[in-house]
């Protein structure tokens, strides 16, 4: 017996018409992800999918581990991975999604809130590519955003390569450059420092059968 519906769909229709419903403040989060076909077959074989962290591109691995940490301290779940997942997204977006994703399986699920940890989709960034975040000032223009920015990187940058760590992995900074930056991200996981049109990603340890609500093949 099936635990949720499967069906097939071109992209177009693997999401339905209208609007999409994301809360990110309820108590079970609506949540979309895209997976290979393995990862609906473990669903359906064992219940559950464990993320393989091997699979994450090693430029990217010091952003993933600050990740993992953060979930570790926030979550009442444990475990060594994350899956992703969007949390609140435009549904021409999702769609657009779907489009490159043909064979793969778009997985709508619903998780509990305690098991999610919500991050900015756009500033998740600062981390990926090891820079500060600067958060916007009430009231701010772009053009002034973007220069108080320039200095606070500039400045970043500055004291990396003279305490010779410029391009080295995280774990090589010196540790008040890596607690500054990483104290900073931590602005990305709280949603009431963002408007409520933002948008948001999402991760778990695990990812449960039962919180999947329907799986739609992508279709070529």
């Amino acid at each position: 017996m099936l635990i949720f519906p499967i069906r097939k769909a071109q992209p177009a229709a693997a999401v339905p018409r209208g609007r999409i419903g994301y809360d990110i403040s309820a108590e079970r989060l609506l949540l979309h992800t895209i997976q290979p076909k393995e990862v609906l077959e473990a669903l359906l074989s064992t219940g559950v999918h464990v993320p393989d962290n091997s699979l994450v591109d090693p430029f990217h691995e010091d952003a993933y581990d600050w990740m993992r940490r953060q979930m570790a301290a926030r979550l009442t779940t444990q475990g060594g991975g994350a899956v992703w997942f969007l949390a609140q997204t435009p549904r021409q977006d999702l769609v657009d999604s779907c489009r490159r994703a043909k064979g793969k399986v778009l997985l709508t699920c619903r998780v509990p809130r305690d098991r999610v940890l919500l991050s900015h989709y756009h500033d998740w960034h600062s981390a990926l590519n090891r820079f500060p975040h600067v958060p916007d000032l009430p009231g701010e223009g772009d053009d002034d955003y973007f220069a108080r920015r320039d200095l606070v990187f500039d400045d970043f940058e500055d004291r990396l390569r003279t305490a010779g760590a410029w391009g080295a992995e995280i774990g090589a900074w010196p540790e008040e450059l890596r607690t500054e930056v990483e104290r900073g991200w931590e602005n990305i996981l709280e949603p009431s420092n963002y408007g409520r049109s933002e948008l948001w990603q999402a991760t778990t340890h695990v990812l449960h059968a039962r919180d999947v609500v329907e799986a739609v093949w992508i279709e070529h």
